[in-house]
């Protein structure tokens, strides 16, 4: 299988590197990732600008863009061939609810879907580093073989989040939904001179605690994953509007 690999946190971060190195055994396998860290970015794409790609090696290409940028190159360039499956990660902390909207590491697999493609974004439960990169990585390799099938349907794509805790702790995959994600945010003012303003976020999280929502399984011990759609219509409203 042709796979290409991308992520959000650059082409050198581990994660995407951990993946390369489980997965190359069993399958042709591709990198187009960001030149740099392009966490939040979300599905922003470039869309007036010329994007430059630097090969950095066999079957590897650093992307000055966004990680909606590097699958769509994948897809619709001649840089790789044939891709069959989109990974996006593993990344460097947690995606879980609400962060998918905001994530650009669901974003690659959201817009692998978008094309067609079936696409599966990964992440690691962690602040920034952890042990147990290579242990998401061969899950993941394994999650492929065994789920082949549902993965090749192309009806949802895949969002799994992976413990930060060694495998004798972790309790198995589960099939979650999306929890919710309530932001605390606030911005302090850095510097400011005449007209210009520098600011920085900082603020906490507060995660939903129901059974079965991936924001509290994973905090439980499991590898969660969640299969996504793109309608976020609200179809019982629809309903009840209508009579």
């Amino acid at each position: 299988m042709n796979i290409l690999l991308t992520n959000d946190d650059g082409i050198e971060a581990e994660g995407i590197n951990a993946l390369y190195s489980a997965l190359i055994d069993q399958h042709a396998v591709f990198i187009v990732a960001p030149g740099r860290e392009r966490s939040g970015c979300s599905n922003a794409i470039t869309v007036r600008d010329s994007i430059s790609v630097q090969k950095m090696g066999e079957r590897r290409f650093a992307v000055n863009g966004f990680t909606a940028d590097c699958v769509n190159i994948g897809l619709h360039s001649d840089l790789v061939p044939g891709v069959d499956l989109v990974v996006s990660g593993i990344n460097h902390g947690p995606n879980l609810g609400d962060d998918v909207f905001f994530s650009g590491t669901v974003a690659g697999a959201r817009t692998a879907f978008v094309f067609g493609v079936p696409g599966i974004a990964i992440s690691l439960d962690c602040l920034n580093t952890s042990d147990y990169f290579n242990d998401a990585a061969q899950f993941l390799r394994d999650f492929i073989t065994e789920h082949h099938h549902d993965i090749s349907r192309g009806t949802a794509f895949f969002n799994i989040n992976y413990p930060d805790l060694p495998r004798a702790e972790i309790r198995g995959p589960l099939l979650t939904r999306l929890g919710r994600r309530k932001y605390q945010d606030t911005y302090h003012v850095t510097a400011s001179s005449h007209n210009l303003i520098d600011l920085k976020m900082e603020g906490t999280i507060e995660s939903d605690i129901t059974p079965g929502t991936d924001t509290r399984e994973v905090r439980n011990g499991y590898i969660s994953i969640t299969p996504l759609l793109l309608d976020c219509t609200d179809h019982e409203y629809v309903r009840i509007r209508r009579g």
